[in-house]
């Protein structure tokens, strides 16, 4: 397979990487990015109805301020994010036909816990948790070359999580930061690109691009737009198991909206993610893996993880 192959997104990840910064790394912006699809477990032709149960961890806990390590409590800041952890719990459901098409549901559960300090209450201690239906995602693709090797994706991120959540302890009255609410309250515009392929019988890549914008504001806020980009390879030691490796990117814009953190929102970050695929049937496979940093740059005082990691199982009918 020649190089050339990879350009269609090759080049739009690296055009991505450069777009200018913007946007607070909420969790999405972690693990979410991640390529679980069927074509990345070497099984690019099958048709019918798919599962996966997916988990992923994320524990935003280092304080960051553009490229550099921060103090957790900059006094020029009215409000310091102390801890954002979030277990995202996510069934999604694809149907393949026997032609072109297919389309997928994306059905994403959070538990989240988050705390924070404010000056204007002598630097008071507030957390909040919660257990919620995020926002779903439905998703089209249509392939254009015939072999399923390249995709033309479409579709929508529906406002169905819920916006109105409260701090528990500490200042009780006070709404969490929409940014870290379950939803967003918008329909948002999904679309992208994927691709796969083989250097050899056993040796295969993959890469997928995908633009989020916002197309609604609610109650004075919408997130910023985002561009995600994975690229990766997978090696089948055997028809059991097969290794993979993926880099993880993502762009984001600014958040926008009178209720808007705006000025602490944005960035770009780059992830190696090392993992495996474990098939356990011939319809059921197992796989796991870890996310970690090698490039991140926010654009305020913003909390990202050292570390994400993922789980997950997958059933094919």
């Amino acid at each position: 397979m020649k190089l050339t192959r990879i350009l269609p997104l090759a080049l739009p990840l690296a055009l991505g990487l450069a777009l200018p910064t913007g946007a607070a790394f909420a969790c999405s912006a972690c693990g979410c990015n991640l390529d679980t699809d069927e074509q990345t477990a070497g099984n690019p032709n099958a048709s019918g109805w798919s599962v996966d149960e997916r988990v992923d961890y994320v524990n935003q806990n280092h304080q960051m301020q553009g490229g550099k390590d921060a103090s957790p409590q900059d006094p020029s800041q009215n409000e310091v994010q102390n801890n954002t952890s979030t277990i995202f719990y996510t069934t999604t459901l694809d149907y393949q036909s026997q032609d072109a098409w297919g389309v997928n549901l994306a059905v994403p559960f959070e538990y989240r816990t988050h705390s924070t300090s404010n000056d204007g209450q002598d630097w008071a201690f507030s957390k909040s948790s919660w257990n919620a239906l995020s926002d779903i995602k439905l998703l089209g693709r249509y392939d254009v070359s015939g072999e399923r090797r390249f995709n033309i994706l479409g579709g929508l991120k529906l406002p169905t999580g819920y916006t109105s959540e409260h701090f528990r302890t500490g200042t009780t009255d006070q709404v969490v930061d929409p940014g870290l609410q379950p939803g967003t309250g918008t329909y948002d515009l999904l679309l992208g690109l994927n691709q796969n392929g083989q250097f050899t019988d056993k040796l295969g890549w993959f890469a997928q691009e995908m633009w989020q914008r916002p197309l609604t504001e609610h109650n004075n806020f919408a997130e910023g737009q985002k561009l995600n980009a994975s690229v990766g390879v997978r090696y089948a030691i055997n028809e059991t198991f097969t290794p993979q490796f993926q880099f993880n990117a993502q762009n984001r814009w600014r958040d926008h909206g009178e209720n808007s953190d705006r000025a602490n929102s944005g960035g770009q970050v780059i992830y190696a993610s090392p993992g495996l695929f474990i098939n356990v049937t011939d319809s059921t496979a197992l796989y796991g893996f870890v996310q970690v940093p090698v490039y991140q740059r926010v654009g305020g005082l913003e909390l990202v993880p050292d570390y994400s990691a993922s789980v997950g199982v997958k059933f094919h009918f």
